[in-house]
């Protein structure tokens, strides 16, 4: 029992290491498009002067301005809908109350709580790179940020119910509904997935047809082989 519960909480930490590993690459690769966000933010030029005055190195320019709050924006929303719906609703919730529409309400509800922290991470993204852009350009300091942000707009600098409620509204008709998606609309073609790709994927066995001259043990045929090779 030791064992199997050590086995799975090493399962739960690399399924959640895994996923933000992904997290972070998915962040690094929005920035590798041919017009980046913060590029658009920010406009070609002005970016490009920024970018020259801060004198960034190949690493700095591939993570890009305020990585580390849009990376955890995709980490808590990742999470909630891959490692903490599940979990939580596979050990917490109430057995009998288990169906196919509960888990959907349940995943859109870890939605909506999940994008609550999200935006916080969403708005400090974008301050974030208003404050690179002061004086031409500057290097981003988050407590900073939200030391300046909090002074000037106290809490409604990170979270508003507007800017909830369009996060929502952009997120959670897909994202909400996934664990939902994964559990019950995957699996109705899975077998037919499954055995299309053991015939695609599975080599041909050739046919061992065995002719009378084979040797087997026990035969006739090698009683007389012996006879013959004997004379």
């Amino acid at each position: 029992m030791i064992c199997s519960n050590l086995y799975v909480s090493i399962s739960r930490y690399a399924q959640t290491s895994y996923f933000i590993f992904w997290c972070l690459m998915i962040s690094i690769c929005s920035n590798l498009k041919p017009i980046p966000i913060h590029v658009r933010y920010f406009g070609v030029s002005k970016f490009a002067s920024i970018e020259a005055k801060l004198g960034w190195n190949p690493v700095s320019r591939l993570f890009a301005p305020a990585y580390g709050a849009n990376a955890m924006r995709n980490v808590i929303m990742c999470n909630t809908s891959f490692i903490i719906t599940p979990i939580t609703y596979k050990l917490y919730y109430p057995q009998e109350k288990k169906s196919n529409s509960s888990l959907f309400w349940y995943g859109m509800g870890m939605n909506f709580a999940g994008n609550a922290v999200a935006i916080t991470q969403q708005a400090l993204w974008g301050r974030g790179l208003d404050y690179a852009a002061v004086n031409g350009g500057r290097n981003i300091s988050y407590i900073e940020v939200i030391k300046s942000s909090l002074q000037t707009d106290g809490r409604s600098a990170f979270f508003t119910l507007p800017k909830w409620s369009s996060r929502i509204l952009m997120n959670a008709p897909v994202q909400g509904s996934l664990p939902w998606f994964y559990n019950n609309v995957l699996p109705l073609g899975e077998s037919n997935v499954v055995g299309f790709s053991k015939r695609v994927l599975t080599p041909p066995t050739p046919s061992s047809s065995s002719s009378s001259n084979d040797y087997q043990p026990g035969s006739s045929n090698n009683h007389s082989r012996a006879i013959c090779e004997t004379r």
